[in-house]
């Protein structure tokens, strides 16, 4: 049985008359014409993270032990989580925080996981910015557990530049780590705007690695607790 129930966040973006392109949550294009989408981003993340909870194989397909060296057969019970934007539209933070707060106070024992890719710069050129983050909340110690977890596998298991754990201090006050009552966590998987990590970000195995990494945080945070 899951000890904690664990609500995605698929960060920003959304689809605007069937296509990504949500003002300034984008990448600049590349020589090619191609533009990476946050919203799609990180909605292919939380699909992937989805199944890993589920115990199944991007192919849809069960695990099986030993099938991968994170998948461990004896926590290779279903966990519980939930997509908390359920749409391909982008809605507001509010929105997410309200279905969050709602949900936490249904079921009492929730965790909510923000995913992001990060940005910097005038968004129309690729810049030197780059690597991976994981914020809380600067008075949630649960939210420093979840952050300190987190970071320690992206930094692990992807290629992405660690650039360390930050509080929710003034440089990113998120309003979804301000609003959420409950242990919450964001990460910025790195910068769309950083040529290597927006290329990065377009190969499905740099994306399965990143799930992968939120998935060992939740297995760790569910073996031991908070």
């Amino acid at each position: 049985m899951s000890r904690y129930t664990w609500l995605l966040d698929p960060g920003h973006g959304g689809i605007i008359d069937g296509v990504y392109q949500t003002a300034g949550k984008r990448s600049p294009a590349f020589p090619d014409g191609t533009v990476l989408y946050e919203g799609e981003l990180n909605r292919d993340i939380v699909r992937m993270l989805l199944n890993l909870c589920a115990g199944l194989k991007d192919d849809g397909s069960q695990f099986k032990p030993g099938g991968h060296p994170l998948w461990h057969p004896r926590k290779a019970e279903i966990i519980d989580a939930i997509d908390i934007v359920d749409s391909l539209e982008d809605i507001s933070l509010r929105k997410r925080v309200t279905k969050a707060n709602a949900l936490h106070a249904e079921k009492k024992n929730c965790i909510y996981v923000s995913i992001h890719a990060n940005a910097f710069g005038n968004g129309k050129d690729f810049n030197s910015a780059k690597g991976v983050n994981t914020f809380h909340h600067y008075r949630s110690a649960t939210g420093k557990r979840l952050a300190e977890s987190l970071q320690g596998h992206l930094a692990d298991l992807t290629p992405l530049r660690d650039r360390g754990v930050r509080s929710n201090d003034s440089w990113a006050n998120f309003y979804v780590l301000r609003k959420t009552n409950m242990p919450a966590v964001l990460s910025e998987n790195g910068f769309m705007t950083n040529f290597d990590d927006a290329t990065a970000l377009l190969d499905p195995s740099v994306r399965s690695q990143i799930a992968w990494a939120h998935y060992a945080m939740i297995q760790e945070i569910e073996e031991n607790g908070l």
